[in-house]
């Protein structure tokens, strides 16, 4: 990456000029020092905290609709019976539904 790098044939090369580049990244790098493996161990915590978060809350929505779909099998439902003949099947002509509308309490008033 140094562009056009040429080097005569009659001389003898120095290759330390060339390697600067690689003198430069080898200077910085560093001993991890306290601060910096404190840092990395913080944002490692942060990542698996929200890791096992998402898992757990996954997990947590899985086992309840699990629970709820066993209780809603499991569980009778009951109705009124007077929706239903002498041989419990349901009697769709003969009930009577009734819908009140507007306010009732208007006459209440008086």
């Amino acid at each position: 990456m140094q562009g056009h790098t040429t080097i005569s044939t009659e001389s003898e090369p120095d290759l330390g000029s060339l390697n600067k580049g690689a003198e430069l990244m080898l200077s910085k790098t560093q001993q991890p020092t306290l601060h910096n493996w404190r840092k990395q161990m913080e944002q490692a915590i942060i990542a698996l905290s929200v890791t096992v978060g998402i898992l757990t809350l996954g997990l947590g929505a899985t086992i309840g609709y699990l629970i709820r779909c066993y209780v809603q099998e499991t569980t009778p439902q009951y109705s009124h019976p007077e929706m239903f003949d002498e041989n419990g099947n349901p009697l769709p002509d003969e009930l009577l539904a009734i819908r009140f509308e507007g306010n009732p309490n208007d006459n209440d008033d008086d």
